[in-house]
């Protein structure tokens, strides 16, 4: 493209992966506005259900910000693939939306469970396996009693990325301002330590939600709690492991670069398209997991207490009559009666 066309497009997208756009690129990026949108009507056409179908308004929302994590992720990318300087704001908006997305899992199962009590007085009858990833291997591992001490600790495992992976990606964004970090570069040592931090924070995460889907899911298999943990898990694999993965492979020089534009930006831009093609693919998954009737899903033990304390109490004077002492007299048979009063 040449002439005012040219002069055009590089003014609108001022950091473009390449040095003239051509038609693959108008290909790839078309694909993948393609791509967003769908996934933008898909989470309407669920909240528009949601809303229909299910009357409790909590569960709703739990399901709502679990399913808003395939759009968010699809609109950021794309939005970095159009403005590749908005890297940083980019992924600081799609760590927070990912975070509280993932949150919503425990808190939904034990909504399930209907409520923390019950779960804790459920599930306390069979105690819970504990070697979970990363420490699966762990045999050794004895199991627990789940209690509410126990059960605290697990959400707070997945409630720590809710803080800890905007923090991190919050500093990466400062130091890039101050020109002490590339992002994108696996040499800086701002990179590496934010790196290290995103998995020990994604390990965590994942302990606390294999927990709560192994300790319920026997409970109430027609929540399909395991097809929704892997809805759940997958976007943060996907965004905390293959970030590093492209990123090592972008600053060994892999990926191709056109000056003056670097292999580290080719290595972004690919990033973002392909995890735009994958939000797509999950968002039908999860849309076939999550859009579903609300059912009563607390198991029925439960149920059956609840029922025996809505039971009416009994009158006071009843209470008192059942607990007098019954007097039962012996009657002499009639015929025995007539034959004494004959003789006589």
């Amino acid at each position: 493209m040449t002439g005012k066309g040219e002069h055009w497009l590089h003014r609108a997208f001022c950091n473009f992966p390449s040095s003239e756009v051509g038609t693959i690129e108008l290909v790839l990026y078309g694909t993948a506005g393609g791509f967003t949108l769908i996934v933008l009507l898909l989470f309407l056409e669920e909240t528009v259900f949601l809303w229909r179908r299910y009357s409790s308004a909590p569960r709703r929302t739990k399901i709502l910000l679990i399913l808003s994590i395939y759009p968010v992720v699809a609109v950021t990318c794309m939005t970095t693939l159009l403005a590749p300087r908005t890297t940083l704001i980019n992924e600081f908006a799609l760590n927070i939306a990912l975070a509280v997305g993932v949150y919503q899992l425990p808190l939904l199962v034990t909504d399930y469970m209907g409520g923390a009590a019950r779960m804790v007085k459920t599930l306390s009858a069979i105690p819970v396996a504990l070697n979970m990833p990363p420490c699966c291997c762990c045999v050794c591992i004895p199991r627990k009693t789940l209690t509410r001490r126990l059960l605290r600790k697990m959400k707070l495992l997945v409630l720590q990325g809710v803080f800890v992976r905007p923090l991190f990606t919050y500093i990466s964004a400062v130091m890039y301002t101050d020109d002490r970090h590339t992002p994108g570069t696996a040499s800086s040592p701002i990179f590496v330590l934010c790196a290290v931090a995103l998995v020990l924070s994604f390990l965590c995460a994942l302990s606390g939600l294999v927990f709560f889907v192994r300790a319920a899911d026997p409970y109430m298999p027609q929540a399909m709690l395991k097809g929704k943990l892997v809805c759940v898990l997958l976007p943060l694999v996907l965004v905390t492991v293959q970030k590093n993965i492209i990123v090592a492979l972008s600053s060994a020089g892999i990926a191709v670069c056109t000056p003056p534009f670097t292999s580290v930006s080719r290595g972004n831009v690919l990033y973002a398209y392909v995890l735009i093609v994958e939000m797509f693919l999950l968002s039908f998954l999860a849309r076939a997991l999550y859009r579903r009737p609300d059912l009563p899903f607390p198991p029925p033990a439960v149920t059956e207490d609840k029922a025996v304390q809505c039971t009416p109490p009994e009158p006071r004077r009843l209470r008192a009559a059942k607990s007098l002492p019954v007097v039962t007299e012996e009657i002499e048979p009639l015929a025995e009666n007539l034959i004494f009063y004959m003789m006589m």
